[in-house]
């Protein structure tokens, strides 16, 4: 993974959480707080993944790969907060071409 350094400002509060992070690991604070913010990320990119899906922007597929997951990966997230499936036409037909394609193989 190719690595760029930036300039980044942050509360007093929480340098000091990932400075006791970084001693809890053993590790320095740049490895930390690349751990943290690629956390955060993959948090933020399956909220925004959850929410357009329950929107009815994207299909579920859709979904999963905006938020890098697999779509079981992605249904487990929708168990874990109570999210019902919401199935469209298309969704429908693809899930019954799917089904066709391997029982004719």
């Amino acid at each position: 993974m190719k690595v760029n350094r930036i300039s980044l400002t942050v509360p007093k509060e929480i340098l000091e959480k990932s400075d006791r992070i970084a001693k809890e690991k053993l590790e320095d604070r740049s490895t930390v707080m690349r751990e943290l913010l690629n956390l955060g990320l993959k948090q933020y990119l399956l909220q925004e993944a959850l929410k357009q899906y329950t929107e009815g922007k994207i299909s579920m597929g859709k979904a999963a790969e905006l938020a890098n997951v697999s779509v079981w990966k992605f249904l487990d997230e929708m168990k874990d907060r109570k999210i019902p499936i919401r199935y469209d036409l298309d969704d429908i037909k693809s899930e019954i071409d799917r089904i066709v394609k391997n029982t004719t193989h």
